[in-house]
């Protein structure tokens, strides 16, 4: 986009009353079809109409329930002093926005389910969007959902994603989503939003939105060029605002993320939220774990043996022992520890070896 359509967009903003800004970003140079490759939720009208009607006939009945009272405004990206997101990624040029929408909002629901924001595991786009039989085209909610939920999705590094038609690549799953279900109102979507984190939803795109730098948007000018899946962060009633991650890159909106006005682009009025509900995909770990192996540090610092049984069992190093009973039952006992709870290996084997001896401290 040229700086004097830059100019003429920002005062036409300017005019409308809103506050958002518009510059060159990482996609608003690419032509119509270009851009509109950058898409790929495939929505056909009948199906946008059904979906209005829904809305509209859930909200009448919610207006005589009793009000749930809601916080003003949520933001996992900072949800009680911590970040519950994970890292922008970029679609390219293949409308795999369904993949990247849902595998964001897994992937932040982990993290919660598991009670810990630096889980950041990276899930394969790759593997829930070729592996579920879509194509650079585009792809629709429902098959995305069935298919993390029957199949489950596998880590990146099994099936690195690429924007080209792939042949699937068979992964393990790291996790299976155990339900999904459409949230149609607002109030319903800000509870979830809320109390349970991140969750799926579509939008339409016009023209304008490709040169969106900051502040909440609304659209302004410019041609529908499709429909596209985001992941929903939270929200915020004094800005009158859903909080999105799209995946367009860093280049793009506010380091890749975006603001958006209740009821703009059809995300309020016909586009359903999507809730996803999954279990931890390994065991949590408890404190008492942590207190335990802190005492079989303490007990390693002054018994050599046990030192040693632990150096060559748990941590590959050393010689082999003949382990005594008691021996025998503290290195299962770790061994189940730390494998219920890989993150405490590395330190745990680190401070067994460390001279003078430290406190073991878990990692946060």
């Amino acid at each position: 986009m040229s700086e004097k359509k830059i100019e003429n967009l920002q005062a036409a903003i300017k005019s409308k009353g809103y506050n958002w800004m518009s510059g060159k970003t990482s996609v608003s140079e690419l032509s119509a079809d270009e851009f509109k490759a950058r898409l790929g939720l495939l929505v056909g009208e009948t199906e946008l109409e059904a979906t209005a009607r829904a809305i509209e006939a859930q909200t009448r009945l919610q207006a005589f329930a009793a009000p749930v009272a809601l916080p003003t405004a949520v933001d996992w990206r900072n949800y009680n002093g911590a970040d519950w997101t994970t890292s922008v990624k970029d679609q390219g040029q293949c409308g795999s926005c369904v993949a990247h929408g849902t595998v964001a909002a897994i992937e932040s629901r982990i993290k919660i389910v598991c009670k810990d924001p630096t889980l950041n595991k990276d899930l394969s786009e790759a593997h829930l969007f070729f592996c579920g039989g879509a194509t650079c085209s585009g792809w629709n909610f429902t098959s995305a959902l069935n298919f993390a939920q029957n199949t489950g999705i596998g880590e990146e590094s099994c099936f690195p994603y690429t924007p080209v038609n792939q042949p699937c690549k068979p992964c393990t799953p790291y996790v299976k989503i155990t339900g999904w279900a459409q949230v149609l109102t607002a109030a319903d979507r800000k509870n979830i939003l809320a109390t349970k984190g991140p969750m799926i939803a579509g939008m339409a795109v016009y023209q304008d939105f490709s040169s969106y730098t900051s502040g909440v948007y609304k659209h302004v000018s410019g041609a529908l060029r499709g429909y596209h899946c985001i992941m929903v962060a939270g929200y915020d009633d004094s800005q009158q605002c859903w909080i999105c991650k799209n995946s367009w890159g860093t280049g793009w909106g506010e380091s890749g993320w975006f603001k958006i006005g209740y009821g703009e682009c059809l995300i309020d009025t016909s586009f359903a939220f999507y809730d996803v509900d999954l279990n931890c995909p390994h065991p949590l770990c408890p404190p008492i774990y942590v207190t335990y192996l802190q005492k079989v540090l303490l007990l390693a610092k002054t018994n050599g043996a046990v030192r040693t049984a632990l150096c060559y069992y748990i941590c590959g190093r050393g010689r082999p022992v003949m382990l005594s009973p008691t021996k025998a039952i503290i290195v299962r006992n770790v061994k189940l520890i730390l494998t219920r709870c890989p993150k405490y290996r590395l330190p745990f084997c680190r401070l067994l070896y460390c001279t003078p001896f430290q406190p073991f401290v878990p990692p946060r």
